[in-house]
This record gives structure tokens, C-alpha cells and sequence, in this order.
């Protein structure tokens, strides 16, 4: 079933190019049905996010989000296979060895066009995560964060006033 699944995940991705609303309507069934968690309804997620496919119960999303173009969420880890190698722990003729640890994206979060959200990160309500960023770790509630790794630079509200002084809103 779970195949047919990630077909189907596959051909709502055609459908994107087509008619954004129905590929979102679409897109939150299928990805519940693939393990994920979903909270409320997302606002927007690309058809060119790319989930990592270890394990989607891993991966856990909150209302009102939109994660743009290009986005990778990953849950796992193979550089350890690449440590133990080399220090003699993992032969070259045994299995690759992962760690998994699951992500949380809160409510209300707006992430950047490819940005890369690491194994074992949250992102808590009402975040900005600016284009490119790599984000890892716990990013507070209420911050705007930009960077490699991504750093907090403000809050909402200090955002917020830049724009007003701007006359942008």
C-alpha cells in the first residue's frame, strides 16, 4: 500500500503545474497517508520539497505553514557509517549504519526556498527561516533565522517595524 502511496505522491506532483489548490488538497491526504504528521492544514508546500523517505512518521507538520521551492527535509544520518569506517569500527563488507531523528516544522512557519532542515530539528511557531538556510537544532518561537547554520537576526515584531519605517506594509 505504501507504494501505491508514494505513486501517488509522485503523480500529484504533475498536478502542481497544473492547479496548486487541488495538488494541496491532495497533497496533505497523501502525505498522512505516507506517516507524516500533519496539524491543521499547511498552507502551501512545494511539489519540489523533497521529504527524506527513511521514515515519514518522523516528520511532524504544524497549520498555516508554507515551505517554498526547493526545501529538503532529511531524517537521517549516514555519516556515522563514514566515522566508523574510519576508525575500524564498520568493515567494508558490512551493512550501512543511519541514526534517525525526527523533525518538527510548528505552526504558523514560513521556510525559504532551499533551505535544508537537518535531522533532529524543531522549529517552533511563528518562524522565518530566510532562503538557503541550513537549520538544525531548536529554533525558537517568534524569530526570523538566515543563515549557514541559521542564526536568529530578530524577532517578528522587530521584523515587522523595519517594514512599517519602510513603508513596505
Amino acid at each position: 500500500m505504501r507504494k501505491i502511496y508514494k505513486f501517488l505522491f509522485f503523480i500529484n506532483k504533475l498536478v502542481w503545474k497544473f492547479n496548486h489548490r487541488l495538488y494541496m488538497k491532495n497533497n496533505n491526504i497523501l502525505m498522512k497517508k505516507l506517516g507524516m504528521k500533519i496539524e491543521g492544514d499547511p498552507i502551501y508546500i512545494s511539489a519540489t520539497v523533497s521529504f527524506d523517505g527513511t521514515d515519514y512518521s518522523l516528520i511532524e507538520i504544524g497549520d498555516k505553514t508554507v515551505i517554498s521551492s526547493g526545501v529538503r527535509v532529511l531524517t537521517h544520518d549516514f555519516s556515522v557509517s563514514r566515522m566508523l569506517y574510519a576508525v575500524d569500527r564498520l568493515k567494508a563488507n558490512e551493512k550501512e549504519k543511519s541514526i534517525l531523528s525526527p523533525v518538527k516544522i510548528g505552526r504558523n512557519v514560513f521556510i525559504g526556498a532551499r533551505s535544508i532542515v537537518m535531522p533532529g530539528t524543531v522549529i517552533e511557531d511563528n518562524v522565518v527561516v530566510g532562503a538557503g538556510s541550513v537549520v538544525r537544532g531548536r529554533l525558537e518561537k517568534n524569530g526570523i533565522y538566515i543563515g549557514n547554520p541559521a542564526v536568529k537576526i530578530r524577532t517578528i515584531e522587530e521584523q515587522l517595524i523595519k517594514y512599517e519605517q519602510r513603508g513596505l506594509i
